[in-house]
């Protein structure tokens, strides 16, 4: 992979939320360090509201290349589906790049093996129409393959989808995080066989 990372950040060289004025640094790790490679002013212009925010969005985007990883302190709503969608790995810190760049590359790499071990591995998953997917949890977990609930069902919602139906014992604690937060739209119902989660996106396609 790419060892370019960008990395939104204010004029004292900490991250900053993406709503605020800043910069976007793309980082790469050559011979060992981390090197600054570009730098692209940025500052969303709000007036226009969320229709005028696509457009800008869409600029930064093409603007940093091939780079397909973000952090800035804070990235949501809008800002985040956006991102999401364009295919970039979203992490949030606060801080200097410094301190968790290499960080942030290595969980990368690893997320990357573990995508190539997926691949490897049918998984019990079930589309019951156009958009609509059908996942246990509980079965493959009890299969002993070593994956976990994100490794399972982050590939799942990286795809265009109108319902995720995921049977399980308990909320992923990762999950929970993201439903709380409201990135995701998610209902659980008990069921005799365990927990049943509807995870929903307002639009598919």
């Amino acid at each position: 992979m790419a060892r370019e990372i960008a990395v939104f950040i204010d004029g004292d060289g900490a991250t900053t939320s993406l709503t605020e004025p800043g910069k976007i640094v793309i980082y790469r790790r050559q011979q060992g360090k981390w090197q600054s490679q570009s730098e692209m002013p940025f500052c969303l212009d709000h007036s226009s509201g969320m229709p005028g925010v696509r457009p800008q969005l869409a600029a930064m985007v093409q603007s940093l290349g091939t780079c397909r990883v973000f952090i800035a302190r804070s990235v949501t709503g809008l800002l985040y589906r956006e991102l999401e969608q364009a295919g970039f790995s979203i992490w949030e810190f606060a801080g200097q790049p410094i301190e968790f760049l290499e960080y942030v590359l290595i969980q990368e790499e690893l997320a990357a093996q573990q995508q190539t071990a997926i691949k490897a591995v049918p998984l019990p998953i079930v589309e019951t129409g156009p958009g609509c997917y059908q996942v246990s949890l509980k079965d493959i977990q009890h299969s002993g393959n070593g994956l976990t609930s994100k490794q399972i069902l982050q590939p799942l919602l990286s795809k265009n989808f109108y319902t995720i139906e995921v049977l399980c014992s308990h909320v992923p604690p990762w999950l929970e995080a993201e439903w709380t937060c409201g990135r995701l739209d998610c209902h659980a119902e008990k069921m005799a066989e365990g927990l049943k989660l509807t995870i929903r996106k307002q639009n598919c396609g």
